[in-house]
């Protein structure tokens, strides 16, 4: 099936050296990669479903975060949502690296 994804630049650069490193095919690498992250146990999993901090719209099938329905809560602007995702990701990186706690 094809796709299409908007991933951060440093982890789509992670995957393409690690794919390139590995002599595999960059669609390969990416499957499986997401074939191990599926099969890790769910995170939330042990919570119910009305304390998760997402639900489903049922417009659309897709995961809306709870927080959009308290009064007075102002979502992130795009750019803010990407440079807290960025940030993350080069917090975990330098987690799994051993430099930071």
């Amino acid at each position: 099936m094809k796709t299409t994804l908007d991933l951060p630049d440093p982890l789509m650069r992670r995957v393409k050296i690690r794919a390139a490193s590995e002599g595999r095919k960059l669609k390969e690498m990416i499957a499986d990669l997401l074939e191990k992250g599926m099969e890790a146990p769910p995170a939330v999993a042990a919570l119910p479903e009305e304390q998760l901090p997402y639900e489903i719209d049922p417009k659309t099938g897709m995961a809306k975060s709870r927080s959009l329905d308290i009064p007075g809560f102002v979502p992130p602007t795009p750019e803010e949502a990407q440079a807290m995702i960025e940030r993350a990701n080069e917090e975990e990186d330098l987690r799994r690296a051993g430099l930071l706690r």
